[in-house]
């Protein structure tokens, strides 16, 4: 299983679902996939969504380790409130992107109205977005 990151998942990230999982991947490269990135304000730091669209979003792709358990693809699911068996109350759905060298990943898009306050992070790049307005990333679990 593959998975694109662009946001609070992305190795480095300060949460400990991000902490932890990464200790389950492996980093594959830079990538992209299409659509458009808004950035949400949370009390908590502010986070990314990926919506369809035109526009490149910038992220990393990884690749599950054999290890790699249901549990573990639960506990993201989690992180990103994102059911499967009620996929119309989640917040983010996992779909399958297409990156744009060809390959698959699992990513997490967003599946509500973009809430008040959303900013279009106009160069697809959220941790840039995030440096430049030297502004505080999401760092818990949203309260949803």
């Amino acid at each position: 299983m593959r998975f694109f990151f662009y946001g609070t998942l992305l190795e480095g990230s300060v949460n400990s679902v991000a902490r932890d999982l990464h200790a389950l991947l492996e980093p594959v490269g830079p990538e992209r996939v299409a659509g458009m990135l808004y950035a949400i304000p949370d009390p908590e730091g502010w986070f990314p969504a990926l919506i369809p669209g035109e526009g490149k979003a910038h992220g990393m792709v990884y690749s599950a380790h054999a290890h790699f358990s249901p549990a573990d693809l639960a506990r993201i699911d989690a992180y990103e409130d994102y059911d499967p068996a009620h996929p119309a109350r989640s917040l983010y759905l996992r779909r399958e992107v297409l990156l744009t060298c060809g390959g698959l990943a699992q990513a997490y898009v967003w599946n509500k109205p973009l809430p008040e306050g959303a900013q279009h992070i106009a160069g697809g790049d959220f941790r840039r977005w995030l440096a430049t307005g030297g502004l505080p990333q999401f760092t818990g679990l949203r309260d949803t």
